[in-house]
């Protein structure tokens, strides 16, 4: 096959495409190539200038490099008017559609990644007035984990298969958004350690709801852009985390529960408003009804009966195994007079803020090298980076400024490794099993969170006090993020001719020839 009619392939061109065109691709001795037709097709092609929609077929797939993966290219293409349009499943955005739907995801985002960013932060300051000890708050920030381990598995399947003139995602932010805003604003009020557990168990079911926008996104967005709507998407949270360590820290100390509540309210109100305001497009029939056990079954057995699926979960897991050591006790560690530096929840925001900046300055072109590149090596190559960042904290952080380097370090491969999260889940999980195969993730990566949150508070508490065991702790679990990632890519895709969104080496691949 010659190295046009093989680019030809890749972009999913047929001979319906040139109408003039009377046999089925020979070859450079046709009259098609004689007369240079199909040379300047495939050459407008390549510089961006694609036949009409109505001309062609819409699917153009592509063989990743990595194994039997299939994913969608990135051949652009043009409406009857000439204008540039981006698919999405069904939905088709011409540029003002594309701005608006990216206009309200980020509007909710924003919202509720300043949300995201704050709960971590306060959510132990909050613990520490209310007078429980370092063991009790890792033990009660385990309870956010357990509602996406229970309920969401159920949830995410149930999305997959689930058609209402809603679409099949946002039904679920609805329902849950307004019981988690009710358990985040009970919690400030809670007067004993089983109240503070009752109300986290309320609000940590309902958060799980949250985790089905991760399917939304992939649904919604065309997936060319994915990797730099996420990028934007980590850009505005930050800019909301900017928003919480400047101000609301400053705040905190003084009017603590009017601080903590607002931001929730803040959080859910732009996240349903997102919800309303974006719209899902047409899916497939969903499967026929099943029996309970069966449905069960097929999700025990491709969820975790594979390989390469549990490579996945590992290598995604650690991060969640090794997250509580700087999204919870590097804050006490900060702030505790007698086991760490003892400094103020003010110059806490400070610090915090010069990572938040710079996740701002790397996120977007971190979006847009995942679009251009894939998140494969940028995830393999930051997990390591971010681990070996706090080894170096657990022997080099002895005050403000050693601890201040350090974690300038981390943010920058943390940000990047932040903005790689969902592109990897999109490469490598097909899109129309997203949600039932994200519920098998969140059991492994939850599972992964509660360990280490227990596990971080009883290494605190055998250790006398040091935090700084978790720092080691931490590091460990981050570096193993390449090795679990090259273990996966050795094994075979397991789920035959299921598309993924995103290609894990990125556009690129997908717009020029294979030699």
């Amino acid at each position: 096959m010659s190295q046009w009619a093989r680019f030809a392939r890749n972009c999913g061109i047929t001979m319906s495409d040139f109408p003039q065109q009377e046999k089925p691709f020979p070859g450079k001795e046709t009259a098609a190539f004689e007369n240079g037709r199909l040379r300047k097709n495939l050459g407008r092609l390549e510089a961006g200038m694609d036949a009409p929609r109505h001309q062609r077929s819409s699917d153009r797939s592509i063989q990743h490099p990595d194994g039997e993966i299939t994913g969608t290219g990135s051949c652009p293409e043009v409406n009857a008017r000439g204008e540039r349009v981006w698919r999405a499943g069904t939905l088709v955005y011409d540029r003002k559609g594309l701005v608006r739907l990216f206009f309200w995801l980020y509007i909710g985002q924003f919202t509720f990644w300043m949300e995201q960013i704050a709960i971590p932060t306060l959510f132990p300051l909050l613990l520490k007035n209310m007078g429980f000890n370092a063991a009790q708050i890792g033990s009660l920030w385990s309870i956010f984990p357990l509602g996406a381990l229970v309920l969401f598995p159920i949830i995410g399947t149930l999305s997959d298969r689930l058609r209402t003139r809603f679409g099949r995602r946002r039904p679920f932010t609805f329902v849950m958004a307004p019981v988690w805003f009710l358990g985040m604003v009970l919690l400030p009020f809670c007067q004993t350690y089983w109240q503070t557990l009752m109300v986290l168990v309320l609000a940590g079911f309902a958060g799980a709801g949250s985790n089905v926008l991760n399917g939304l996104y992939n649904d919604i967005v065309p997936p060319e852009l994915l990797g730099r709507f996420v990028g934007g998407m980590r850009f505005l949270g930050n800019v909301g985390g900017l928003i919480v360590q400047l101000g609301a820290l400053r705040l905190f100390e003084s009017h603590p529960v009017a601080v903590f509540i607002g931001l929730v309210c803040i959080g859910t109100a732009g996240e349903l408003l997102m919800a309303l305001m974006v719209r899902e497009g047409e899916y497939p029939p969903p499967p026929p009804k099943q029996p309970v056990l069966q449905v069960a079954g097929e999700f025990l057995r491709e969820g975790f009966a594979n390989r390469y699926i549990i490579f996945l979960w590992l290598t995604l897991g650690v991060t969640a195994l090794g997250g509580p050591v700087m999204g919870l006790y590097f804050n006490l560690f900060f702030t505790d007079a007698q086991h760490g530096l003892g400094l103020s929840a003010t110059q806490l925001g400070y610090v915090l803020a010069i990572g938040t900046a710079i996740g701002l300055v790397l996120m977007l072109p971190t979006g847009w090298a995942i679009d251009r590149f894939g998140p494969k090596k940028l995830w393999a190559r930051c997990g390591f980076a971010v681990g070996l960042a706090q080894v170096l904290m657990f022997f080099f952080a002895r005050d403000f400024w050693s601890l201040t380097a350090l974690y300038i370090v981390f943010c920058a491969f943390g940000a990047v490794l932040t903005a790689a999260l969902l592109p990897v889940m999109y490469c490598y999980i097909p899109q129309e099993k997203f949600g039932q195969l994200l519920g098998s993730n969140q059991i492994v990566g939850r599972l992964m969170q509660i360990l280490g949150a227990n596990a971080c508070g009883g290494i605190i508490a055998f250790s006398g006090g040091n935090y700084q065991f978790t720092f080691l702790f931490g590091g460990i679990a981050y570096m193993l993020v390449p090795l679990f990632l090259w273990l996966m890519l050795r094994e075979p895709y397991p789920y035959g001719g299921l598309k993924t969104s995103m290609n894990p080496d990125g556009n690129r691949m997908a717009t020029r020839p294979k030699p």
